[in-house]
């Protein structure tokens, strides 16, 4: 059984671990991208018609919050928390790509490195 330097591509792409997790991890951070987008702008609107929140009593020790004042902070912890998804989206995704660019350069490498079983050198 001789070896071939003649791998498909897909083949060489599948055992190697670099480039698989780096495109998983660009799959993963586009996705967490595309959803924390779609709901960034959901609450984004959702703030925007929302009321400006009356200022509170600087006297008061236990001041007592309106049903529209916790709305808003809802919106407003759910609009950082869509943010925060897409930062670790890119995070994730610009991850993926360093880790597939290695997966791909560690393969080049070790195309360029493979002797074939039939060559002499003389």
């Amino acid at each position: 059984m001789s070896w071939s330097l003649e791998r498909p591509l897909l083949q060489q792409a599948v055992r190697n671990g670099f480039i698989v997790a780096g495109l998983l991890l660009v799959a993963i951070g586009i996705g967490d991208m595309l959803a924390g987008r779609a709901k960034w702008h959901e609450y984004r609107t959702v703030l925007a018609e929302a009321p400006p929140a009356a200022p509170r009593d600087p006297a008061a020790l236990f001041p007592k919050s309106t049903e529209a004042r916790e709305h808003r902070v809802v919106a407003e912890a759910k609009l950082a928390f869509y943010e925060l998804l897409i930062l670790v989206g890119q995070f994730l995704a610009l991850a993926g790509v360093l880790l597939f660019g290695i997966g791909v350069a560690r393969e080049r490498a070790r195309t360029l490195r493979a002797v074939p079983a039939n060559a002499r050198f003389h």
